[in-house]
C-alpha cells in the first residue's frame, strides 16, 4: 500500500513549479523587451532595407518570446506555435541577421534584390525545416549562421574595423545559447537561453551604434 505523499512535500514542490514558471516568464519578458528595444533604439534610422532585415531577426525572436510567455503561464496549447516561431527565428531570423551584418561591417546599404532574395532563402528554409525528415537539421542552422557571424567579424577586425568586436562578442553569446543545457546546475536552460540571447541583441546594437570607420591602411 502507498503511503500518502506528505502535504508539506507536495506544496514544496509547487512553490518550485510557480517559482520556476515565473522566472521563464522573467527571463522571457527581458529578451522580448530586448529585441523591441534594440530595434528601436540603434536600427530606427538606418536604411529601409538593412532595417527591415534587423527587423525580422530581432521581432522574430522577440515574438517568439512573448509566445513562450503566454505558454509558460498557463496556455500550453501555445507549444507547438512557440517551437515554429523559434525554428522562424533560427532559420528566417540567422539568415537576415547574416546578411544584414555583412551590410554593417562592409557599410553596405541593400537593395530591394538583396532584401527580396534573402528574405525569400530564409522562409524557404524555414518551411524546409518543418519538414518531418529534415527537422533533424535544425539545430544545425543557427550554429552554421554563428559561424559565418564570427568569420565576418573577424575579417573585419582585420581590417582594423572595431565594429567586429561586438560582431564577435554576441556570436559567442548566440553559441553559448545553444549550449544552455551546459549551465543546469547554475540556471535553468531556458533561463540562460534567454539572457545569453538578449545580451547577444545588444551587442548587435552596440555594433550598429559605434561610429568607428574605415582605418587608413
Amino acid at each position: 500500500m502507498e503511503r500518502p505523499t506528505p502535504l508539506g512535500g507536495k506544496s514544496s514542490r509547487i512553490f518550485v513549479n510557480y517559482v520556476m514558471i515565473f522566472s521563464h516568464i522573467l527571463s522571457g519578458s527581458i529578451l522580448a523587451g530586448a529585441g523591441i528595444g534594440v530595434f528601436w533604439h540603434y536600427f530606427g534610422r538606418i536604411s529601409l532595407f538593412n532595417r527591415l532585415l534587423w527587423g525580422f531577426f530581432l521581432l522574430t525572436i522577440s515574438l517568439a518570446a512573448l509566445i513562450g510567455i503566454i505558454e509558460y503561464a498557463g496556455s500550453e496549447q501555445l507549444e507547438p506555435l512557440h517551437r515554429s516561431m523559434i525554428v522562424l527565428s533560427d532559420s528566417l531570423g540567422v539568415v537576415c541577421v547574416v546578411t544584414a551584418v555583412y551590410a554593417l561591417l562592409n557599410h553596405r546599404t541593400l537593395t530591394l534584390a538583396s532584401f527580396v532574395s534573402t528574405v525569400i532563402f530564409g522562409l524557404l528554409l524555414f518551411v524546409g525545416l518543418l519538414l518531418p525528415d529534415v527537422r533533424v537539421f535544425t539545430p544545425i542552422v543557427p550554429s552554421m549562421g554563428i559561424l559565418v557571424l564570427m568569420l565576418l567579424a573577424v575579417l573585419a577586425l582585420l581590417q582594423r574595423n572595431k565594429r567586429g568586436l561586438w560582431v564577435v562578442l554576441a556570436a559567442m553569446m548566440m553559441g553559448l545559447a545553444t549550449k544552455a543545457s551546459s549551465f543546469d546546475g547554475y540556471i535553468h536552460p531556458t533561463d540562460f537561453y534567454h539572457y545569453a540571447n538578449a545580451l547577444a541583441l545588444w551587442f548587435f546594437g552596440k555594433a550598429a551604434q559605434s561610429n568607428n570607420q574605415w582605418a587608413t591602411r
